[in-house]
């Protein structure tokens, strides 16, 4: 389905901008709970030695979606003529801007291969990761069948 890069404005204007949803919610279902649920241990937090991206948002932005301005090689989104509140404006990238007002200003190269480590469920011994739990996940099931 197009608009994949939709996923975290949509986020952030439905849950952060109508209140269903902290900030700090939101940081954690956009970047703290999945890296560490795909073992990428240097991502997810900002702190000394990390290497962490950073999204500085405008919360009063006031976007309507149209496809032309989508990045995903269709002609089509299923969001079309959605107003969206909150938009990132600038993202750094290992203290470079590689996002600014909208556009890519990132030298070719400049991505770096992160390499994945086993994720770390230290703590749940024989349990799922607590993103896996519809309970603090608003509803989503994302665990294996398996593990439920």
């Amino acid at each position: 389905m197009p608009g994949i890069a939709l996923r975290l404005p949509l986020l952030f204007s439905e849950g952060v901008g109508k209140g269903r949803i902290t900030l700090q919610q939101f940081v954690a279902l956009s970047a703290t709970n999945a890296a560490r649920l795909y073992g990428l241990r240097q991502k997810g937090s900002i702190a000394v030695g990390l290497d962490a991206d950073i999204a500085i948002w405008d919360p009063g932005t006031t976007r309507i979606v149209r496809a032309e301005d989508q990045h995903d090689a269709m002609d089509y989104t299923p969001f079309e003529g959605r107003e969206l509140t909150g938009w990132p404006v600038t993202v750094l990238s290992r203290g470079s801007r590689v996002i600014e007002d909208g556009q890519l200003v990132a030298e070719p190269g400049h991505g770096q291969f992160v390499k994945r480590a086993q994720p770390d469920f230290t703590g749940y011994p024989g349990g799922s990761a607590p993103e896996l739990d519809p309970m603090s996940n608003f509803g989503a099931r994302i665990a294996p069948e398996a593990s439920r």
